[in-house]
């Protein structure tokens, strides 16, 4: 669970588990809004708060805007929502775009964000050791049911600090040359032979930014929106993982058509784009 905190003057949110953290983003967004309402000269700067009527003249600059972040940041400071999860802005269901650099601590805090309620997980990935060292390090305890997917031949070959024997986990590899198809299908059968009538499933994808290696965007975005149409029909929830600085700005356009929320993780605060 992390807090949050929505602009009412646009559609940004920002969570984060630190609630500093929190606080510091929504000032600088906040200044962002209201920027106009600062004069400076020769003398310093001025500014007029747009919620009530104080007003401040500074000579230093930097002292100055810093007190008029503060200052608005006391306006809205009972906005901040605590113990709620990203995934309440789609009703829990659904798929989630996260921007991040695919190894960094950004992305595997969106991980163990989505995976944390999960009784049934999926992750799709090419670093399967990272993810279950993830899952065994970070979270209380393991989902009912994890399976990995991944084209690794001897996936956790390296991973002796875990008893895998006696964890809930399933791996099945996948043969390299897989088809595109051949892959949707054998995640949604994995998700079959788990669900159960309650069981609330979720589904990592690692690998998108591989996939638009390998296949044009026309290609990609087919598969995904109709994977996104098929989990959707399961009550899944889907957490894909694309690294910004890989594909150009316009192909992420596109594709952020396909998903119900994109978010921007980094250290330990998400934000919407």
């Amino acid at each position: 669970m992390v807090h949050q905190w929505q602009c009412r003057e646009c559609k940004f949110t920002v969570w984060s588990s630190k609630q500093s953290k929190v606080a510091g983003v929504v000032k600088s967004h906040l200044l962002s809004h209201y920027r106009h309402t600062v004069e400076s000269d020769e003398f310093g700067i001025r500014w007029d708060c747009p919620y009530c009527d104080k007003t401040s003249q500074s000579y230093d600059a930097d002292e100055g805007i810093a007190k008029f972040k503060d200052h608005l940041f006391k306006h809205v400071s009972s906005l901040i929502d605590s113990s709620v999860h990203v995934a309440d802005r789609i009703n829990r269901t659904g798929n989630i775009l996260i921007l991040s650099p695919l190894e960094s601590t950004g992305a595997n805090n969106a991980r163990v964000h989505f995976t944390s309620p999960a009784d049934i997980a999926v992750f799709v990935t090419n670093n399967p050791a990272e993810r279950v060292r993830l899952l065994d390090n970070a979270l209380q305890s393991w989902p009912a049911w994890t399976t990995i997917l991944t084209t690794k031949a001897q996936p956790f070959a390296d991973v002796t600090d875990i008893d895998l024997e006696a964890a809930p986990l399933d791996v099945a590899i996948l043969d390299k040359g897989i088809s595109i198809t051949e892959l949707g299908e054998t995640l949604i059968r994995v998700l079959d032979e788990q669900q159960t009538s309650n069981s609330r499933l979720t589904v990592g994808f690692d690998i998108l930014s591989a996939l638009l290696r390998l296949f044009d965007t026309e290609t990609a975005f087919k598969f995904v929106h109709v994977l996104n149409s098929r989990l959707a029909n399961m009550d899944a929830l889907t957490h894909y993982y694309l690294n910004p600085s890989a594909q150009p700005e316009s192909e992420i356009n596109v594709l952020k058509e396909l998903f119900d929320l994109h978010i921007q993780a980094k250290g330990s605060r998400f934000t919407t784009l």
